[in-house]
């Protein structure tokens, strides 16, 4: 029979104050059906400290919640160390602009232009956000795992930072301003604490600019918001991906509303629901799904021999907890050939 392990003496081996031994590991390792080598495996270029993750809504989400969403950042990034034994994976090419609470939104907005340049974006709108992040390095996954008070929210490692979304929660807009907003803190917070106002609100504003790039925000959103002017709004949303509600705050923010306007605008799109559902949300589609894991694993099958459960098996990670997180990390849409 296990011996119990009292809650003092668990918590000293998660904070690294004490070994376990191999009796006490293997007990841990049948309660949590991980293997025995879970617990030693150590990945090149990690770091035994928690990441730096940003949440929302720190006092929205539970601790323990964020601590297990936390959790699983920590297992997708040593399913993506155990990945990059057997292949490459893009290089980490994010710019760096720190900003402290000071920083003006100009400021913010000229460092979205210059992601926008280095990122060769132009004045379009980005065909593909999570494709985008992914291809400058940044792995994106789809949570299925998570409660439902976790909303997106990205996780800053040593070697590369990583993106999660909240599955079930985003429409197609949404999830391209999620994944915009976890890039805003991956790009300007390196050094700022997650959670405060200011930190959330910068993102909230680059992820604005991002998607609409200001030169043409001026030029094409309305000034008034007749029968003509919500039309214009939902074109825009339509050749541009952004909510009419992201849209309207970005008119807030440049001045091309007034606070009334704006207030009475957003009172407008409450009245009829729209604060929920927007008018041509179903029409455009699914959320973007992310693709490097699923051609990073195809690659690790055709350079291994391995299988995903064999892969996972021999990386010493908790299979059924991985096959998760790989799984929601794909596109799980039936694929149709031509």
């Amino acid at each position: 029979m296990a011996t119990p392990i009292s809650a003092a003496g668990l918590s000293q081996i998660e904070a690294g104050k004490v070994r376990p031994s191999q009796d006490t590991s293997t007990d841990l390792a049948a309660a949590l059906e991980v293997p025995v080598e879970f617990f030693v495996a150590q990945w090149p270029g990690l770091t035994a400290d928690s990441p730096v993750t940003y949440f929302r809504d720190l006092r929205r989400t539970p601790a323990r919640e964020r601590r297990r969403a936390s959790a699983l950042a920590i297992l997708l990034n040593d399913l993506v160390a155990a990945i990059q034994l057997h292949v490459r994976l893009p290089e980490v090419r994010i710019p760096s602009h720190s900003l402290d609470e000071n920083a003006s939104r100009d400021e913010v907005e000229a460092v979205a232009e210059d992601v926008r340049a280095d990122w060769r974006l132009g004045l379009e709108p980005i065909p593909h956000v999570v494709r985008e992040l992914e291809r400058h390095g940044v792995p994106v996954a789809r949570l299925t795992m998570v409660h439902k008070t976790v909303d997106a929210f990205s996780a800053r490692f040593d070697r590369r930072p990583i993106v999660l979304l909240a599955e079930g929660k985003s429409n197609y807009v949404r999830s391209r301003f999620d994944a915009a907003h976890e890039l805003g803190h991956i790009v300007m917070h390196l050094d700022a604490t997650p959670g405060e106002k200011w930190v959330e609100t910068q993102a909230q504003d680059f992820a604005s600019s991002l998607l609409l790039p200001r030169v043409v925000a001026e030029k094409q959103l309305p000034r008034k918001l007749n029968l003509a002017g919500w039309s214009q709004l939902a074109e825009l949303k339509r050749h541009w991906g952004i909510s009419m509600a992201a849209l309207l705050y970005r008119a807030r923010a440049l001045g091309i509303l007034g606070p009334d306007a704006y207030r009475n605008a957003m009172k407008y799109m409450s009245a009829r629901g729209w604060r929920t559902v927007e008018p041509g949300d179903r029409e455009m589609g699914p959320a973007e799904a992310p693709l490097l894991f699923e051609r990073a694993l195809r690659e690790v099958e055709l350079e291994s021999g391995l299988s995903q459960e064999e892969f996972v098996f021999a990386s010493h990670l908790p299979l059924q907890d991985t096959l998760e997180l790989i799984k929601a990390a794909q596109d799980r849409r039936p694929r149709v050939e031509l």
